[in-house]
């Protein structure tokens, strides 16, 4: 008898996380779909053959910041790091409740057995982590600013800690000198991922071979070598 209400206890513990769980994700989904709609209407730019958003605030480690609260934002990657991470990368993010420093590790990705470390740009608990990114591990490439964000955090101090980042002119300016050392690199290590007229291509990734594509996530996503695992 202890043991049968012991195990219906567990069940109905397991049952309620359960539930707690999807109705979570279910208001993620709700307010994720607002932030994309408000993603969209932002102007893009096209600079140095990336798209920048001028309006987001950008950390060193090109994940970006859209605030929504005094103290909440969701993160996502820019369209620099998720053509370098590429279609088939998997990103783990922290799983909520965890809490990050600025310039911490935040999240993992994934590739053919290798593994790096994302940055956060902002310190903070993570309250919710993009429920679609489960069965759409795609997404962040396919709709980086958009769906495919990636977390949202809570951050007591995130009005100063923005201030840290860089947006508009800054930020555009950052994406140029970022985009003339990446064609320097992509020169030296793989021409055949410079399309003519020097842009790009759409899947940086898929061209590199695994040494350049751990040495060039590592330079620009702002890795150092010890901190690869």
């Amino acid at each position: 008898m202890v043991v049968f209400m012991v195990a219906a206890t567990f069940l109905a513990f397991v049952i309620i996380d359960l539930v707690r769980e999807r109705r979570q994700n279910a208001s993620l989904l709700q307010e994720g779909e607002t932030v994309h709609a408000s993603l969209q209407e932002m102007e893009p730019q096209w600079v140095s053959g990336f798209q920048l958003k001028p309006a987001l605030a950008y950390h060193p480690g090109h994940l970006w910041v859209h605030r929504v609260s005094k103290d909440q934002g969701y993160v996502g990657l820019d369209d620099f790091a998720r053509r370098l991470v590429g279609p088939d990368a998997r990103i783990v993010p922290f799983e909520p409740g965890n809490h990050v420093d600025q310039g911490g590790k935040v999240a993992t990705v994934r590739r053919d057995g290798h593994r790096t470390p994302l940055l956060s740009p902002v310190s903070g608990e993570i309250i919710g982590v993009n429920p679609r990114l489960k069965n759409e591990p795609d997404l962040p490439f396919r709709d980086p600013y958009g769906n495919g964000w990636l977390f949202k955090i809570r951050s007591p101090r995130l009005f100063a800690e923005l201030s840290n980042l860089m947006n508009g002119s800054l930020a555009n300016r950052w994406m140029q000198d970022t985009g003339e050392r990446f064609r320097h690199q992509l020169m030296l290590a793989h021409g055949s991922v410079i399309q003519d007229g020097g842009d790009p291509v759409e899947d940086i990734a898929a061209q590199l071979t695994d040494d350049e594509w751990r040495q060039l996530t590592g330079e620009f996503l702002g890795i150092r070598s010890t901190e690869w695992n």
